[in-house]
Order: C-alpha cells, then structure tokens, then sequence
C-alpha cells in the first residue's frame, strides 16, 4: 500500500463550510429524484449489505456507467463469484445502473467526502477494493480507504487540462489525494502525464486505453420516426439553437428531421420555449407526441435512449462541442457505423477525435452553420457517408481487446484476500 496521506486542512475547512449547502442540496434531490435512499446513504446510513467484501465500483453518473458496463460483464464471466457494490453520485447514475448492470449487483449512493460518512459507509460494506471510474478523486475518501487498507485503483483514469490549471493550492489537494492511489490505470499517454504532474509515482501508473472503446454487450434497436433523420447527441445549452437555427435554414429541414437528445433531459421545458421562439414546430417524445409532416424538431428528452436513435439516424450531430465543455463521447455513433460530426471543442476526447479523423471517420467543423452544410453534403453523397461509418467502425473494433487488458491489470486487487 502506498503512504498515506490525510486530506489537507485548506480542503477540510472548505468541506465543513460547504456542509449546509450539500445537505440541502442532497434533500432536494431525493425529493425531485424520488429517492428517498439518497440522503441518508449519502451520509453513510441505511446501507444493508447481502454480502461481504464486494468488489466496490463507483460511477459518477450515467456516462460512468455506460464506459463500466462492458467491464462489469467481463469481470462477472471471469469471478461469478465475487459479489460486486455499485456507487453513483447522481439519481439517474443510478438508474442507469439498475438498468444495465447485472441485477445482482448491489447499489448505493457514495457518501459525501465528510469524514464520519465515509468511514460509515465503509466500515459497512468492507469492499475488498475501490474501483473508480474515470476522474472522480474524493480526498477524504481516498484517505479513509487508505486508512481502512481498501486498495484503490481509478479506471480509465483522465485528467483534462483544465484540471491541471487550477490554482496552486487545489493542485496541492489533488496531489495529497492522489498518495493513498494503489494504481492509476490511465487512458493514454496524455492522462498519464497529468497524473505524474500530481505527484503518482510512475510505478503506480499503467496505461491501457479507453475503456469506451469497449463493447456494449447489447443489440441496439433503431427507433423509427416515419421519417428520415439526424440526431444532435448530448447537447448543451446554446447548443440547441444554434443548431436548430442552423438546420431551420437549410434544405435538410424540408426533407429530414431534427431529433435533439439533450444532454440533461430535465432542460426539456426550457429547450422547447426556446425552439419555439424559432417558429419550429416541436415535439416531444415524453409526452408522447407524434411526429407528423409539419413537424421540424423532435426532442427526444426521455432517458436511456440516445444510443437507439443513433441507431436509427442517417448522421450524428455530436453536442458538447460547439462550446468549450470538452465534447462528449463519440465511439459509440462509430461503433454503430454512424459519421459523427463534431465542434472544435473535443479536449477531454482528445484521442478519439485523433483516431476518427485520422481514419476518416468523422468531421469537424468550426460552427453549427458549417455542422449543418457538412451533413448536407454526406446525406446527398451516400457512397461516402456509408464509406466513413465503416472506416469509423473499423478503427473502434480494432481496439477490441481493451476490456481484458483493463481485467489482467485488476487481476492483483480482484483475487486479494479481503
């Protein structure tokens, strides 16, 4: 086990200070999320176990999910015995969960990072190891797991760039967290970089790849609309109009339709106000509304279902790129042999926008205006379309072995006697 490290003062006055603030917050998302779980768990109460020594994976939220699930597939195939905990922060992490994990997978909520909740939850579930998901470093929790001889391991670790250009004294905090690590499995070169610059020595560092490039293991269903269609996957705020004010004046609105997954599906109302000051004509599929001739948008603002209407559509506008959010995931509208087109916003999925353009899977451009006349020229071109969602499809499966390399390099902590 490496040196332990306790969570610096700085951090633990800022934590007591926020206290107030994450209880309300925490209570008001039990209510709206109609998970009456929430809080208390999140305070490291009301956890019942079914067993011992679970392999513990924490997940942030639905994403965490998504890139887990492969994972948790394999890892069940390998050790049917092991049982297995579940964390997410967020109500819809959970359902995401339930949905797509196996179903005797236990789950919780991961506790605030106070100190009392986290031995709490800890001194209950007694996991065998941590398996953190992606970037989720929580000080006092990485402490407490050091403290109770929990090995912990981040999975698909990534560090974007904006992290590293914090202030001095939060780089300090992430530093002395990031001691009590047993092993950082890092995504690329990139991320591991940045997990050296915070101090995590290079023998505890492996890189692998991403874990996105796994899988899912399941068919997707396409979800037909009666028309033909493109989808903007994952957008943001702003998003939404300039690609609907984009789309709106193209030919594609006269033949196609637009659907809009947002990003957070609780923007709904706020989304259609919006669009509808654009003189669209929308319709939303959790009101079940139909989509009919007149119809120009179709938001689709239900849970769970992006990936089937990616299925389903002819191109993938991708959100979270037109403005600086950092992107969004794009293997999986590769994986199903869909051409992506995306903003020059991809920091945080650096390497997949290297591999698919590089493949000639995919497209950027440098606005919603330039988005819209890409996809113009695709969908009138359908030799080419079909041609790069095959290079894109290519270049994901060829990194096909990813999920065994994740499970070889968690072989020593899986097997550990509790």
């Amino acid at each position: 086990m490496p040196k332990a490290n306790a969570s610096p003062l700085r951090y633990e006055l800022m934590i007591s200070l926020l206290s107030p603030l994450l209880l309300a917050h925490g209570a008001w998302m039990s209510v709206r999320d109609r998970a009456p779980h929430l809080l208390p768990q999140k305070l490291g109460l009301q956890t019942p176990w079914r067993s011992d020594h679970p392999i513990w994976l924490h997940m942030a939220s639905v994403g965490e999910v998504n890139a887990a699930q492969p994972l948790v597939t394999a890892l069940r195939t390998r050790h049917p015995a092991l049982p297995l905990l579940a964390t997410t922060f967020t109500a819809t992490g959970a359902e995401a969960a339930r949905a797509r994990l196996s179903t005797n997978i236990e789950h919780a909520y991961l506790p605030f990072d106070f100190g009392y909740a986290t031995r709490r939850f800890l001194a209950s579930a007694k996991p065998r190891c941590a398996l953190i998901m992606e970037t989720e470093i929580w000080p006092r929790l990485f402490y407490e797991c050091h403290r109770f001889n929990i090995p912990l391991v981040i999975i698909n670790g990534r560090l974007s760039q904006r992290t590293l250009k914090r202030p001095a004294w939060m780089l300090n905090i992430l530093h002395d967290a990031l001691q009590n690590v047993a092993m950082v499995l890092a995504r690329s070169p990139t991320d591991a970089e940045g997990f050296r610059a915070l101090g995590v020595p290079e023998e505890r560092i492996q890189i692998i790849d991403s874990i996105k490039f796994a899988a899912t293991p399941k068919e997707i269903h396409p979800i037909p609309l009666g028309r033909p269609y493109v989808v903007a996957a994952s957008t943001h705020d702003d998003e939404e109009m300039r690609i609907t004010t984009a789309w709106l004046a193209s030919k594609l609105a006269h033949s196609h339709l637009l659907v809009i997954v947002p990003r957070h599906p609780q923007r709904s109302d706020s989304i259609q106000k919006q669009l509808r000051t654009l003189g669209a004509q929308v319709a939303r599929r959790s009101a079940h509304e139909d989509v009919d001739n007149n119809t120009a948008i179709y938001l689709a603002d239900t849970f769970g279902e992006l990936q089937n209407f990616m299925a389903g559509a002819e191109l993938v506008f991708m959100g979270g790129t037109l403005i600086p959010r950092g992107g969004q995931n794009v293997i999986e509208a590769a994986r199903l042999e869909r051409v992506a087109i995306f903003g020059p916003h991809m920091e945080n999925f650096a390497e997949e926008r290297a591999l698919l353009l590089g493949c000639e899977g995919a497209l950027e451009v440098e606005s919603a205006d330039r988005m819209v006349m890409s996809a113009a020229a695709l969908i009138a071109d359908p030799s080419r379309r079909a041609a790069m969602g095959a290079n894109a499809k290519r270049a994901i499966e060829a990194k096909g072995d990813i999920v065994a390399r994740y499970l070889d390099a968690l072989e020593p902590w899986l097997k550990a006697a509790p």
